[in-house]
């Protein structure tokens, strides 16, 4: 079974950040600088905003939800990105037994399908990224396995110009 690759999102966006250093609780901070291609003194500052976020508190995903909703109805241009979409609770249908069994996804069979694109994915308290097929997260072991709740495709702003 090939694995999915894992990057520490501490080392990718947080390396020079004093703030960094001084918070808790930060992983939504840590998957919209992975996102978005943010500093993480950058993505702290837009999830204060967007998501209500106090320091060293957690964001609630109801606060994460509320904030993606109106990002996605306002095309919110973040560092020339933006949300496109919503996905909720992404399911597969396995044959078993000669029945089809629907079965939420685990975080590592979502990015092992989704392997092109960039996805802020929320477990039932966790946020990260999935990039290209790559997990990007604040903690390296243990969040493959958990479930899906929801997905939000994240996407460059595309311009035309006449």
């Amino acid at each position: 079974m090939n694995q999915i690759k894992v990057t520490n999102a501490k080392t990718l966006v947080a390396q020079d950040s004093i703030i960094a250093k001084n918070e808790s609780k930060d992983c939504m901070v840590y998957a919209m600088a992975a996102a978005f291609d943010l500093p993480y003194d950058e993505a702290h500052q837009v999830v204060k905003e967007k998501f209500d976020r106090q320091d060293r508190k957690g964001t609630s995903n109801l606060e994460v939800m509320n904030g993606m909703r109106e990002m996605i109805d306002r095309r919110t241009n973040i560092n020339g990105k933006f949300v496109r979409e919503v996905i909720t609770g992404p399911s597969k249908v396995y044959h078993l037994h000669g029945k089809d069994i629907e079965r939420r996804n685990r975080v590592s069979t979502f990015i092992k399908e989704h392997t092109q694109g960039t996805y802020l994915i929320l477990t039932g308290n966790h946020a990260l990224v999935s990039k290209d097929g790559e997990m990007i997260d604040n903690i390296t072991k243990g969040s493959a396995k958990s479930f899906v709740r929801r997905v939000y495709k994240v996407e460059p702003v595309i311009t035309f110009q006449p």
